[in-house]
C-alpha cells in the first residue's frame, strides 16, 4: 500500500535533492556489529526506510538491501569531521531504493571515527528522526549483527558516490557550551534564543558580511516543531517562523515546540505550491530561503549523552538541505550540555569565499571565550 506525501514533503522532494546529513562522533572507534544492529533497529522503527519515493507518494514496502544502504569506510587519512560532513552532504542516494544511507567510518579507531546518517528530508525532519533514534536505537553490548555482507570502501571509493550535480558551500562545525552561551547573552529567554542572538552579533564582526544590510541581518527564519503527539512516527512537522531581531526579543521569539498546526492560509499556500511544476517551484523555494540573514534549526537530541547506535558519542553535528543562500544557515543539535552547531556561510554578492564559514566560527568562538573571562 502506497502512502501519499504531505504537501510539505512533496515540495521538499520535488525541489530536491533536499537531504539531511548527520555526523555522530565516536573517537577511538566502536564495534561496527553493534552499530549495524542499531541501524537495523532504526529501519525497523519506521516503514518509511523501506519505501522509495516516486512522484508524490511513498511506494509499497520492499525488503531492505542492506549492502545498498550501509557501508564501512576505512581510511586513516580521514581526520577532519567537518570535511567529512561536507562530503557526505553531496552523497547520491542508492538508485531505485529508499533514499537513505549509513556510513560506518573507521570503526577500528584509525583517523576520525563515527557514523554518517544521510536521508531524504521527505522521510522526516531532524527532530522526528532524533526522537526515533533516541527512543529506540540504543543497542547494548550484546546486541550485534553480522557485517560480512556490508561493502568496505576507501575514501576514494566514497567520493565516487558523490552526486556530481550537487555543489554546496563549505561548512564549519563547533561546540557551544550552554554555560558560556548564557554568559555571553545573559538576558536571553532560552538557550535557542541566545544562540540566535550570538549568531546575529557575529555577523557584524565578520568582514565578509560588511556589505549585507542591517535589515537583512536582522531577518531570521527559525524552525518551529509542531504536532508533538506523533506517537514516535516519522514525518515532517516543522514550520518556518520569521523573526525580526531588531524588535524586543521577549515579545516575538517562538518556543521550539508548539501544539498549534499551520494556519489555514499557510496550509492553502502549501497545497497550491505542491501542484506547481518542479522547474517553477524550485527557484521559488530557493528564493524564499535566500531572503533571511539567518536560517536556524535546533534539533533536540538528548540532554544526557547516550550511546546512540551503540557508539561512545561525544558530539552530533547535522547539515541541513541546500535550500537557498541565507547569509548564515545554522543547523544545531542540542546534545549534552551544549549545542553542536554547523555553520554554512553565503557572503552577499555570491562571492567565492571558501573560508568564510571557518572565519565565522572563529569570530563566534572568540565572543564565547571573551564572555567567560
Amino acid at each position: 500500500m502506497t502512502l501519499k506525501l504531505t504537501p510539505a514533503e512533496a515540495i521538499l522532494h520535488r525541489t530536491g535533492p533536499n537531504n539531511i546529513t548527520v555526523l555522530l562522533h565516536a573517537p577511538g572507534g566502536f564495534d561496527p556489529r553493534r552499530a549495524f544492529f542499531g541501524v537495523q533497529t532504526m529501519v525497523g522503527g519506521s516503514d518509511r526506510f523501506q519505501r522509495c519515493v516516486v512522484g508524490d507518494a511513498f511506494t509499497d514496502l520492499a525488503p531492505v538491501d542492506w549492502a545498498q544502504h550501509v557501508s564501512i569506510l576505512r581510511d586513516p587519512a580521514i581526520t577532519d569531521p567537518a570535511e567529512m560532513l561536507h562530503l557526505a552532504r553531496h552523497l547520491a542516494m542508492p538508485e531505485g531504493s529508499p533514499p537513505w544511507r549509513v556510513i560506518l567510518v573507521n570503526p577500528d579507531g584509525a583517523g576520525w571515527s563515527g557514523l554518517i546518517l544521510h536521508f531524504d528530508h521527505a522521510i522526516a525532519d531532524g527532530t522526528r528522526m532524533a526522537r526515533l533514534i533516541v527512543a529506540n536505537v540504543l543497542p547494548k553490548e550484546g546486541d550485534v549483527a553480522c557485517i560480512d555482507a556490508l561493502p568496505s570502501q576507501s575514501l576514494a571509493q566514497f567520493k565516487q558516490m558523490i552526486d556530481p550535480n550537487q555543489s554546496m558551500a563549505p561548512i564549519a562545525i563547533c561546540r557551544i557550551p550552554f554555560k558560556r552561551l548564557r554568559q555571553r547573552v545573559p538576558t536571553s529567554a532560552s538557550n535557542g534564543h541566545a544562540l540566535l542572538q550570538l549568531v546575529r552579533e557575529t555577523l557584524d564582526q565578520c568582514p565578509a558580511f560588511d556589505d549585507a544590510s542591517t535589515r537583512r541581518k536582522d531577518h531570521a527564519t527559525v524552525a518551529r516543531i509542531v504536532a508533538l503527539n506523533s506517537a514516535g512516527k516519522l514525518g515532517n512537522h516543522a514550520r518556518m517562523i520569521k523573526i525580526d531581531l531588531s524588535r524586543p526579543a521577549a515579545q516575538q521569539y517562538p518556543s521550539m515546540f508548539t501544539r498549534n498546526r499551520a494556519p489555514l492560509h499557510e496550509t492553502l499556500r502549501m497545497a497550491v505550491a505542491r501542484r506547481l511544476p518542479a522547474p517553477i517551484l524550485r527557484p521559488l523555494v530557493q528564493a524564499e530561503f535566500s531572503k533571511p540573514g539567518i536560517v536556524m534549526t535546533i534539533v533536540p537530541v538528548s540532554r544526557a549523552q547516550k550511546p546512540l547506535f551503540g557508539l561512545p558519542l561525544t558530539a552530533v553535528h547535522a547539515a541541513a538541505p541546500n535550500m537557498g543562500k541565507p547569509l548564515i544557515a545554522v543547523p544545531a543539535t542540542r546534545y549534552g550540555d551544549g549545542f553542536d552547531a554547523t555553520i554554512v556561510a553565503h557572503p552577499p554578492g555570491n562571492r567565492a569565499a571558501p573560508d568564510v564559514s571557518q572565519s565565522f566560527v572563529a569570530s563566534l568562538n572568540a565572543r564565547l571565550v571573551g564572555a567567560s573571562q
